[in-house]
């Protein structure tokens, strides 16, 4: 298992703190042929008016409680390094945005075509029922994105650890009982023995490079 796939995992809980629901690598397939056109990191979609625990409401990122009332469905393309996007996501001949908004199915084919342009042009779409986004996530955000694409919001790893360190310290008792975790339970417990978000990290790249060297029995658990 090479480092892209922990980071991967990462961002899945990321998304999955902030209640988004998600799929992993999502295969844009070829119309013909078999040979697959590409794939989406992280395919996702947060309802308008999620909310968890009733209690002491959880506070999600504000990248995403800022879109109100609309289906927000991201397209996250991640990187270790630096923000980026892949050619698949910025070449309109390519039609690869068409074949994953067609595949989700939330648009009509004409209102898919019009999104499609939209994406290709300004990495977002937005109707009066759903926001679609471009959402990168990496080392560090990358000024070329934030030139062309605005609107296409960009996460840093240590926004991440800060997010997922403060959210499993702040709700350690009601998070506490997790047995179908996997790769999550291994995250709640770097948590467990760390002080500050930075100590998380060091956890984390800690254990990413000692399963680097000596494999990984979970390869098939995914992000669970």
């Amino acid at each position: 298992m090479g480092y892209y796939s922990h980071y991967e995992k990462l961002a899945y809980w990321y998304f999955r703190l902030n209640g988004v629901l998600t799929i992993q690598n999502f295969v844009v397939h070829p119309d013909r042929g078999s040979n697959q056109e590409t794939d989406v990191d992280i395919l996702g979609i947060r309802l308008p008016y999620r909310a968890e625990n009733l209690l002491e409401p959880m506070v999600d990122d504000p990248i995403f409680t800022t879109v109100k009332e609309k289906l927000y469905i991201v397209i996250a393309e991640i990187k270790e390094g630096p923000c980026s996007l892949n050619g698949p996501w910025t070449k309109p001949e390519r039609k690869n945005m068409l074949r994953v908004l067609r595949a989700i199915g939330a648009f009509e084919e004409k209102e898919s075509n019009e999104a499609e342009e939209a994406i290709y042009r300004e990495g977002f779409y937005e109707n009066e029922q759903y926001r679609v986004s471009l959402f990168c996530v990496g080392e560090k955000e990358n000024e070329e994105v934030k030139q062309k694409y605005k609107e296409v919001p960009q996460i840093t790893w240590d926004n991440i650890f800060e997010f997922i360190y403060n959210r499993f310290k702040k709700y350690k008792q009601t998070k506490g009982s997790h047995g179908q975790w996997v790769y999550g339970d291994r995250l709640w417990n770097m948590v467990r023995h760390s002080q500050n978000p930075g100590e998380f990290k060091e956890e984390f790249l800690k254990s990413k490079s000692t399963r680097d060297k000596g494999g990984d029995q979970h390869t098939r658990n995914n992000a669970q």
